[in-house]
């Protein structure tokens, strides 16, 4: 039987640590990477080369670590976005734009949640009770209080499995999209020899100094 709970009750959630301890925040594949709402997309993290980083990680910081399993959401910006922890992310910190869920297993299980949490209308509701000013933000105690549909945890994981295979063919049409997609003027290159007729031009950065000032160019004449 499905049951409605608060996610607070199936998860800890913990609020985001704060702001002004990241000064510092640099590249370096030897230092601790920082999970910002850049880095979420698609449920994933992104790898560790395009993370940020933290040279030492203070003391302070040392709570706010990751690991498989856990869930980091957005809560400021882009909020609802949402990523699950693997196991190449473990020890990493997490923004203080986002906040950390980490599920109660015996009551739900990570990749449901995170199936859950990334439906449309969930992210809706997230939308409508975040604090609308210049940036949209939620707190770890809304994040706590939105509700969850709970079905047994074999049905759970029977969900899951299916929208595993769901994603799975999914990434396979786009591989295949983005193949034809560069076959597409590679066909036209081959048949020409590589020859385009016309002067390869160089593309401007910056804009025509008519548009950085604002103005609207020569009129068009009219025709008689």
């Amino acid at each position: 039987m499905t049951r409605i709970q608060e996610l607070g009750e199936l998860s800890e959630v913990t609020p985001s640590p704060s702001s002004d301890q990241f000064e510092g925040l640099g590249d370096g594949v030897g230092n601790t990477p920082v999970i910002s709402p850049g880095d979420i997309a698609d449920g994933k993290i992104a790898e560790r080369s395009s993370l940020r980083s933290l040279m030492k990680v203070p003391d302070t910081l040392v709570r706010f670590r990751v690991t498989p399993g856990d869930l980091v959401m957005v809560r400021q910006g882009a909020i609802g976005r949402v990523a699950l922890v693997e196991e190449r992310s473990r020890d990493w910190i997490y923004h203080a734009a986002c906040v950390r869920i980490r599920p109660r297993r015996e009551l739900v299980d990570p990749r449901y949640l995170i199936a859950y949490l990334s439906h449309p209308q969930v992210l809706d509701q997230l939308v409508a009770h975040a604090n609308v000013g210049t940036v949209a933000t939620l707190t770890a105690r809304m994040v706590e209080e939105l509700l969850v549909a709970v079905p047994p945890l074999a049905k759970q994981r029977l969900l899951t499995e299916a929208v595993a295979e769901v994603e799975a063919q999914a990434d396979n049409c786009r591989r295949t999209l983005a193949r034809l997609e560069a076959l597409r003027p590679a066909l036209l290159t081959g048949v020409l020899g590589g020859e385009i007729p016309g002067e390869r031009l160089a593309i401007s950065t910056t804009a025509p100094e008519s548009v950085r000032r604002g103005t609207r160019g020569p009129r068009p004449r009219k025709l008689s």
